[in-house]
């Protein structure tokens, strides 16, 4: 199934169908009990049947839209470049008596594009290996030399807006550097996304004790001010968010909360005070 699009529809469509409410993000891995699923093991009607049978209030999704970088591989061929903007990958996610349920699926000519930036770069890797190198390395040598790679994602704000899961990780994996040695990109790609989660965790530490006033602030952001729907105005918070965060990308739950604080405020603001 390669129209992305068409899933992502299916799966919105179900939840208006049957009242769950769409978040637009995936929850992070690895903090408690999940299941990962994908196309192979279930399909798409499958695990939105399984969500409502199980009682799930609500569905995440994400989507990635594709915009590929032409300098990552040589003469690109012209079927892919003619995607750009198309959807190339869709994750879900459900909860359900604590565990997350994931689901993604990824379009076959994306695998394709993939396989092309790989072959790039180990044939930059092959130019300049060192046949006299050892093979393996230990934990702690993978990380040493993996640490530039890692300091480089960090330091793109590209690399921190996006969200933790999927987003993050392929991002990762499609910018690090051209000279990269092959035995760390796994490495490379791991410590960069656990150490943005790590520092995503401490930048919103302390959020609520900041609520009342961000929620002030927002009120009176000119972009959540034009904002016409429910979802604009969410995706006004999460900018708003990402910027008081210096350029991390909020929890979903702290965008949440804040949209709820500002709409609990305006809605404070614009009633009559009581007549005594």
């Amino acid at each position: 199934m390669d129209d992305v699009s068409s899933l992502r529809s299916s799966a919105t469509a179900f939840a208006e169908q049957h009242a769950m409410t769409v978040v637009p993000a995936v929850p992070l891995h690895d903090l408690g009990p999940e299941v990962q699923l994908d196309a192979e093991v279930i399909d798409l009607p499958g695990f939105l049947a399984l969500a409502q049978r199980m009682g799930a209030p609500a569905l995440y999704l994400e989507v990635d839209p594709f915009d590929p970088d032409p300098a990552l591989v040589a003469d690109p061929p012209r079927h892919l470049l003619a995607r750009r903007g198309q959807l190339h990958g869709i994750e879900m996610a459900f909860v359900a008596g604590g565990v997350v349920h994931f689901w993604e699926h990824t379009a076959s000519w994306y695998t394709e594009w993939e396989d092309l930036v790989d072959a790039s770069r180990a044939a930059v890797r092959d130019e300049d290996v060192d046949d006299d190198r050892p093979r393996w390395l230990t934990e702690s040598e993978r990380a040493e030399l993996a640490e530039p790679a890692v300091q480089a994602l960090l330091a793109m704000p590209e690399f921190r807006v996006e969200k933790p899961g999927g987003g993050r990780y392929r991002f990762a994996q499609q910018h690090l550097p051209a000279d990269i040695d092959e035995r760390i990109t796994h490495t490379a790609v791991r410590l960069a996304c656990d150490r943005a989660d790590e520092l995503t965790r401490q930048r919103y530490a302390d959020i609520d004790d900041h609520y009342e006033q961000l929620a002030a602030d927002l009120l009176a952001d000119s972009t959540y001010q034009r904002a016409g729907s429910a979802a604009a105005r969410k995706q006004a918070a999460e900018r708003f968010l990402t910027i008081w965060a210096g350029g991390w990308a909020p929890p979903t739950v702290a965008r949440e909360e804040l949209y709820a604080r500002a709409q609990r405020l305006a809605k404070t603001a614009a009633r009559p005070p009581a007549l005594y």
